[in-house]
Parts: C-alpha cells; sequence; structure tokens
C-alpha cells in the first residue's frame, strides 16, 4: 500500500468514525468519551488495576466525603462518586478491606474528574496498600 492509498485510508477511517459519532444521542456520545478515556488510560497505566467494590472516607481541606472505590492500584484509585472535582486538588483517604486487617490511610491528587468519579493519583508508596492489593 502506497503512502497516498495509506492517508485515504485513514481519512475514509476517520469520516466514518465522525458520522457514527454524530448519529449517537449525547448520552450515548459522552457513554463513548468515557469508554475511550478508559481505555486509553488502561494503555497508560503504569500500574495495573484492580476492580474492587471498598467504602472510602476521603476529605479536602474543606469537606468530608464518603463513597467507594471502583478500580485500585499501588499507584491510585478510582472513586465513584457523583459530587462534581476538580483536577489538582489534593485529598486524604481512609479505607479498609475485610482481607487486610489494617486501614490504610494515603495522600493522593485528583488527575482525572469524571461526571462518574474521579481518578486519584497517590503522592506516596505504602507497603501496607502493596499487601492490601495482593489480597484482594
Amino acid at each position: 500500500m502506497t503512502v497516498s492509498e495509506q492517508q485515504s485510508n485513514e481519512s475514509g477511517v476517520t469520516a466514518r468514525l465522525i458520522e457514527l459519532i454524530n448519529n449517537l444521542s449525547e448520552k450515548q456520545q459522552q457513554a463513548l468519551l468515557t469508554m475511550l478515556e478508559d481505555w486509553q488510560d488502561t494503555n497508560r497505566r503504569e500500574h495495573p488495576r484492580k476492580p474492587c467494590f471498598i467504602a472510602v472516607d476521603y476529605a479536602d481541606r474543606e469537606r468530608a466525603f464518603k463513597d467507594f472505590i471502583k478500580n485500585i492500584s499501588t499507584g491510585g484509585v478510582f472513586i465513584e462518586t457523583d459530587t462534581p472535582f476538580s483536577v489538582g486538588r489534593d485529598l486524604t483517604l481512609t479505607f479498609s478491606s475485610s482481607n487486610y486487617e489494617r486501614p490504610i490511610k494515603i495522600t493522593g491528587e485528583i488527575v482525572r474528574a469524571g461526571r462518574v468519579g474521579i481518578g486519584v493519583k497517590f503522592k506516596t508508596e505504602n507497603q501496607d496498600l502493596e499487601a492490601m492489593i495482593e489480597s484482594l
């Protein structure tokens, strides 16, 4: 395949994608965007995530919150929440697992905020966290 044929094929794929996306409802477009962002994040993650359902208490300088961790790694967590947050906000999280005896308390920064939750990157390593994840 020549460079010209390859470029033509790529522009055809892009045009078809745009056509399909334009035919979706706004809600479907948002769901597709979330799926694509999650897919892209999965391919760039330094630390593999484990799906889970762990209650978490977390707080910034102003308020405290209680929600659920949906996936976890030694590098961070995804917290399901409908509370709007902004990227860059620092949090202190406390959570525990029935599979692990000690609660985990760790600080992190919101690196992704969406309508279904927030991605929090931990600021420090924690050996208890590593052991807890292994027990999941």
